[in-house]
């Protein structure tokens, strides 16, 4: 997958070189490449002066497990750079669940007689989404944490201050009192998330971040705790295991993929 418009033409530097270099090598050895290949790719790599020209060099590799922890090419986050395993690679394991679409399993009644569907799913985060909009007049929120049965929301109360504290689970209710919120306190719109990927996505989390039998534990949505101004808010999608295995991978509001932690094995 290409790097997002304009981010091609950044300046690479001798460590991000001898990344796709490395990269180069274990393909060799792992019969992706051929010598011809590899001896023409490293030695492009090697005299590269963009992120682009090293992208295109690594753009249709698979990367071994024990590479997928370290600083790869394979995508250019908008913001400081975090190169972890190839964002084609999260995209092909999302599409691994893309036959369930926006769908996901229900989980419980609602408060109105109704099935409340998965949290975590695109067609449960639709359901919330609709409920916040038709309750709150507005799809803004400060954060979300989104489990299979309910979800957790912090938005801002409208005193100066304050911020509501909300359980969902079909209908909005006070998690007890009103929290607190800092002036730098920034909110983000709901209705900017890219729900088509993002199902896509978090269908195919586990196969991304290598848990086996694993599934979605949790979603957090919201701005990183030490985000600078210019930080968008991220998705984080957590996945685990009954054997206590974890991964996560991190992507945009639009579905653009910024990291993979995968199973440590």
């Amino acid at each position: 997958m290409r790097t997002p418009s304009g981010a091609e033409n950044i300046r690479a530097r001798d460590t991000d070189r001898a990344d796709v270099c490395a990269l180069l090598d274990a393909a060799l050895a792992d019969g992706q490449l051929t010598s011809a290949e590899h001896e023409n790719r490293t030695a492009t790599a090697m005299q590269a002066d963009t992120f682009g020209v090293l992208d295109r060099l690594v753009d249709d590799l698979q990367i071994p497990a024990d590479l997928a922890a370290t600083p790869v090419a394979g995508g250019i986050a908008r913001g400081p750079r975090r190169w972890w395993i190839p964002v084609g690679a999260i995209v092909l394991a999302g599409l691994v669940g893309a036959s369930a679409g926006l769908l996901g399993r229900t989980m419980g009644d609602t408060a109105r007689g109704e099935q409340l569907p998965d949290l975590t799913t695109g067609n449960g985060f639709a359901h919330l989404i609709a409920d916040y909009r038709s309750e709150y007049g507005t799809t803004v929120a400060d954060e979300l944490t989104l489990y299979p049965e309910y979800a957790l929301v912090g938005r801002d109360s409208g005193q100066p201050g304050k911020q509501d504290e909300l359980q969902y689970r079909g209908d909005f209710e006070a998690r007890g009192s009103q929290g607190s919120r800092t002036p730098d306190t920034r909110s983000f719109d709901l209705a900017d998330v890219d729900l088509a990927r993002y199902a896509r996505l978090v269908s195919g989390a586990p196969q991304t971040t290598r848990v086996p039998d694993g599934w979605v534990s949790h979603v957090l949505i919201g701005f990183p705790s030490s985000a600078e101004d210019n930080t968008e808010p991220e998705i984080n999608v957590h996945v685990k295991n009954e054997a206590g295995q974890h991964g996560f991978l991190t992507i945009r509001l639009d579905g653009e993929a910024v990291e993979v932690h995968p199973v440590k094995r």
